[in-house]
């Protein structure tokens, strides 16, 4: 079909097979290449919507594609990598999750949920249902969010890494040999150092005092440390989406309240400290005084969360997370909250439209600073020089 044209040539294939499979005898296609505005910089996004009929009665399908970049330039990622990831996430761990949720007889309203995946996936491309059909969206970058979004991003995150605890403890063959092995494949070359510089010398400039010179002097502390924690496996580790922030959750929203969220995008995941992603939720998606007002209650949800959910599998927290090692580690890995939140800045804060991101290398890519990001990366400055970290 004609409207197939604007895909790659195995992302054709893969749709075809999947209107085959569903026996259309007539259809139509629309096809929408979805703007993302910068927040996306590993594949070209599109929402496929086919309506039909079949022999026995009127058919439509809504599918939400994704296409693999090629990166020509940037090295900081590996994308073959990566698409292997989300399709072991969508092909493999999401029906592990479904079954071990359906032996322990959760209630729907408490699952840990994933969108339906399509099998004509491939290391190309990635087909799932599109959520925005049934009522999810997403925040864009310069949206605030309210407590209630906060509050289910981190019950979700919990509940993920309980998961990982379960599959540990009842499947253990395979978590050696298909978990464990998931590394963090970032790769912190000059390209991406030097424009972690850029983005820390511009945070600088907006101080004249004594901590302009402070996050001077912490840029070698961070490229030093933040690959170290990225790649740690010598604390209690466990999946990891390694990419949590609000642009990657889906919510749906009722009469202006977030009622149910459904984490996205699993490019980036590995096994490591699962500390790593509540900080990054939480200090990239808050600011300084919806900090002081809820941290501490979040990160007790997230215990609370991960407590309760494990007792679904008979499992005690204390037997694979004891509340005492989650606390010294949360307090020995602060700064994490710090550094990864300077590195994402790039991506939070790229242009809306119009970048190659094929061809572009992280020092080429535009780092386009608001006032939005003044104030959020002030309030989380000054967190840190408080803190005594800074």
């Amino acid at each position: 079909m004609e409207a197939l044209q604007v895909l790659k040539p195995s992302s054709q294939e893969s749709v075809m097979k999947l209107i085959e499979k569903t026996n259309f005898i007539q259809y139509d296609m629309v096809i929408k290449c979805l703007d993302v505005n910068g927040q996306n910089c590993l594949g070209k996004l599109y929402e496929i919507n086919i309506k039909g009929k079949t022999i026995e009665c009127d058919k439509e399908i809504n599918i939400f594609l994704k296409e693999k970049f090629v990166l020509k330039t940037m090295t900081f990622f590996d994308t073959d990598q990566l698409y292997a990831n989300e399709l072991f996430m969508y092909k493999e761990i999401s029906r592990i999750f479904t079954s071990l949720q359906d032996q322990a007889n959760i209630p729907p309203e408490d699952r840990y949920k994933l969108p339906r995946f399509y099998d004509e996936s491939n290391n190309e491309v990635i087909i799932l249902e599109n959520l925005c059909k049934k009522g999810f969206r997403v925040y864009n970058k310069n949206e605030s969010v309210s407590l209630k979004f906060v509050d289910l991003g981190v019950q979700a995150m919990a509940k993920l890494h309980a998961l990982s605890f379960v599959i540990e403890n009842k499947m253990p063959k395979f978590f050696e040999d298909k978990i464990k092995v998931l590394v963090n494949t970032m790769n912190f070359d000059e390209d991406i150092c030097e424009t972690v510089r850029n983005v820390c010398e511009y945070v600088a400039n907006l101080y004249e005092d004594e901590t302009k010179t402070k996050i001077k002097n912490y840029v070698p502390v961070l490229l030093d440390k933040l690959p170290k924690y990225l790649r740690d496996k010598t604390n209690i580790s466990t999946i990891c989406h390694c990419d949590y922030k609000k642009y990657n959750i889906m919510v749906r929203i009722i009469n202006g309240d977030p009622v149910e969220v459904m984490p996205v995008d699993y490019q980036l995941i590995d096994y490591g400290c699962p500390i790593r992603d509540l900080m990054l939720f939480l200090f990239s998606t808050t600011d300084q005084q919806f900090r002081k007002k809820h941290l501490n209650d979040l990160k007790e949800l997230y215990f609370e969360t991960l407590s309760r959910f494990l007792k679904y599998f008979d499992m005690d927290v204390e037997t694979v997370y004891p509340r005492k090692k989650f606390e010294k580690i949360y307090t020995e890995w602060l700064d994490f909250g710090l550094m990864i939140t300077l590195l994402v800045s790039i991506v939070l804060y790229a242009p809306d439209t119009g970048l190659d991101f094929e061809n572009l290398s992280f020092k080429q890519f535009p780092f386009c600073p608001n006032k939005t990001f003044d104030h959020v990366i002030r309030g989380l400055i000054d967190d840190y020089v408080q803190w005594g970290i800074l």
